[in-house]
């Protein structure tokens, strides 16, 4: 970055509130000297692409959509003092030359000394990694000559407010744009981590203030990927290769002697992505992160997500990686941040910002929230005396009754904050992953025992819908009457998932010892829909690999979590386009080990792993790895490692706290199949 010197900074006169979160302890707002910028950043870019298509720049707004809000969500709005002496809509006319591009045309008619200014909401952007900040101005006066003062401000998200004059960079009257380059040191003593709200400001000195601007490409520039890079200066560590081919290679040999050693070593690799990518402040797990040409460093989190963290330091103690007391220092510093975020009745919502805490969206998903109690079920009996009391607290708020519906006696999926209800949909399947928070809270005593029962092995036969007609007989439990069906695939019976991924069935054997304790249900089931995917995939579809279940796709800069799996296998049915993920070969080490292990060596064939293991997904239609980590992946493929090495350690803990004795005999009363 240049070295500019700091500009001196001096009272502005005047009280002028920017935000509507500036509280009476925020200092008062500054005003900064004009700069001097020479070079455009704009000049880096050719005049026939957008700044969106460019990582080095951050747009708020270039006002193509022709809405009135920013890219980032917030609306263009007047202050309210002198609302009335400022207007805006958005012009026909492109500050780079654009033919279809627009502006925002903003109309002033100020009386001497009066100010008034348009502001928009940032939603507190992380742009600590700019370095300067961007816009194109012209301008049009009736009097031929601009008299008053042009000023920009930016405020964190603590109410602190920096003004910028820059008025001499915007004073040409020709009627042409000219670049405002601002050094983002002007704005040092904001939080730039958080930042609230800018404005544009227009001031009339000593005479009336009568004319038009026009401000476009309003944006955040930096030499590298300025998001990218915002956010990743946030975390612990992150990693400096794309491909370790030789780790790879070191990899591939061992699995020749040494098969057990290789998953070792694949455990190793996949507990350094909760070591390193996790906020450096509030120590939350990110969601992603994403290497190669378009990186990304995700900056939220969701309860699944620190379910995963926590697992995976229980983990990583089993597997020797870390010694008991860094585990317990892990764990307790999630705690700490934990207590610290805002609920709903116990309840945590399902999407927190990692650096700034804030809900990023009022709703709490029930199964999310299931997982996150069964980790700390685990917790307590990894480490009772040092952390078996603060999460047996936060046990103890959560009461999954909020969530069971009365009418079907079923889980809804979740709470709607908005609309201040539960919502309306169900996990109706037992085979989901959904069931492990059944178990959990039956074991705990929030929901009756029956409720186990009046789960789907497949919808009803009235419901024509699904892929096919289930066969079956009604069975009775628990004083339940109810339809123990299933499907039928190339001769295989099995009880179906929804959408026929295989992480739908196997997910819940992280904890649950389903193998051990069901093999006449859901054991024999997860062993079953096992085979089938690897069938379908090695024998149908002669694909390489197999693992068909959600996974993340590369679509240049952006990306989409999409669902994948055996449309036979699910009552409703995802796609299947070819597309594999490695981790639910690792979940199939309880269903089918030594399948499981043959496939996670096939998996080395491709040039898909790094310095935290295998990547998210590889699109077998095009060869096309997905550079992506995520939290899911990361925590299913560690403690599944785990049970497999250590005889189920993970699943025995779960099973050996209270909740999971009380629900075991539900797994052990089924027979799946029976005629």
């Amino acid at each position: 970055m240049p070295n500019f010197s700091k500009k001196l900074l001096i009272l502005f006169a005047g009280v002028f509130f920017l935000s509507s979160c500036a509280t009476t302890s925020a200092p008062p707002v500054v005003y900064s000297t004009p700069s001097r910028k020479t070079l455009s950043v704009y000049q880096t870019l050719p005049l026939t692409k957008s700044l969106l298509s460019s990582p080095n720049f951050k747009v708020i707004d270039d006002f193509n959509s022709g809405e009135r809000k920013n890219l980032l969500g917030g609306r263009w709005i007047r202050e309210a003092e002198h609302a009335g002496k400022i207007n805006y809509d958005i012009d026909k006319d492109d500050g780079r030359g654009h033919y279809r591009g627009l502006s925002m045309k903003i109309n002033y008619r100020l009386e001497p000394n009066e100010y008034a200014s348009i502001k928009s909401d940032l939603n507190r952007l992380d742009i600590s990694q700019a370095q300067y900040l961007a816009l194109k101005c012209r301008h049009k006066t009736d009097s031929g000559s601009f008299t008053g003062r042009m000023r920009i401000s930016l405020t964190d998200w603590r109410g602190r407010s920096v003004l910028h004059d820059f008025t001499e960079q915007c004073s040409d009257l020709q009627h042409t744009w000219s670049d405002v380059i601002i050094p983002i040191s002007i704005f040092n003593t904001l939080d730039l981590n958080q930042l609230h709200s800018l404005a544009i400001i227009l001031k009339a000195k000593n005479s009336m203030l009568v004319g038009d601007m026009w401000i476009d490409e309003l944006a955040f520039y930096g030499d590298n990927n300025v998001e990218f890079e915002s956010h990743r200066d946030n975390l612990k560590g992150f990693p400096k290769t794309v491909i370790q081919a030789k780790r790879q290679a070191q990899l591939k040999r061992m699995a020749k002697i040494a098969k057990r050693g290789l998953l070792r070593e694949i455990a190793r690799d996949t507990w350094k992505y909760f070591e390193q990518a996790s906020d450096k402040k509030t120590h939350l797990i990110v969601d992603h992160i994403r290497l190669g040409d378009a990186p990304l460093a995700a900056n939220y989190t969701s309860p699944t997500n620190i379910s995963m963290d926590l697992l995976a330091a229980v983990a990583a103690f089993d597997l020797k990686f870390i010694r008991r007391q860094q585990a317990i220092d892990h764990i307790q510093s999630i705690f700490e941040t934990m207590r610290r975020l805002k609920r709903w009745n116990g309840f945590f919502y399902n999407f927190y910002e990692t650096t700034r805490l804030s809900v990023t969206r009022d709703y709490v998903s029930t199964v999310d929230s299931g997982w996150l109690a069964i980790s700390l079920v685990v917790v307590r009996q990894a480490f009772p005396q040092e952390l078996g009391e603060q999460a047996s607290r936060f046990l103890d708020e959560f009461d999954f009754s909020r969530f069971l519906d009365p009418d079907n006696n079923q889980l809804s999926v979740g709470y709607d904050g908005v609309r201040g209800s539960i919502l309306s949909y169900h996990y109706g399947l037992l085979a989901s992953e959904a069931r492990a928070t059944s178990f959990y809270a039956i074991g705990k005593g929030d929901i009756g025992r029956e409720h186990w029962w009046f789960l789907f092995r497949t919808p009803p036969e009235a419901w024509r819908w699904q892929t096919q007609q289930p066969q079956g007989t009604e069975s009775m439990q628990d004083g339940v009457t109810y339809f123990q069906g299933y499907y039928q695939y190339q001769g295989k019976k099995f009880v179906p998932s929804w959408g026929g991924s295989l992480f739908e069935f196997l997910m819940p054997t992280l904890v649950m010892r389903e193998t051990q304790l069901a093999p006449k249900g859901l054991g024999l089931n997860n062993r079953v829909a096992t085979e089938i995917h690897r069938d379908y995939a090695l024998k149908e579809k002669k694909y390489p690999v197999w693992g068909i279940s959600p996974a993340s796709m590369a679509n240049g800069r952006q990306w989409k979590y999409s669902e994948f799996g055996i449309k036979t296998l699910g009552a409703k049915g995802y796609p299947e386009r070819g597309v594999v993920t490695p981790h639910v070969s690792f979940l199939a080490l309880d269903s089918l080990p030594d399948d499981a292990v043959e496939n996670i060596i096939r998996f080395l064939d491709f040039n898909m792993y790094g310095e935290y293991g295998f990547y998210d997904s590889l699109n077998l239609v095009n060869q096309k790895v997905n550079y992506q980590y995520l939290a899911l992946d990361q925590g299913m493929t560690l403690v599944a490692i785990c049970n497999y090495l250590q005889k189920g350690s993970i699943q025995k803990r779960f099973h050996q706290d209270s909740v999971g004795k009380k629900a075991e005999d539900l797994l052990v009363k089924e027979s799946f199949f029976k005629t």
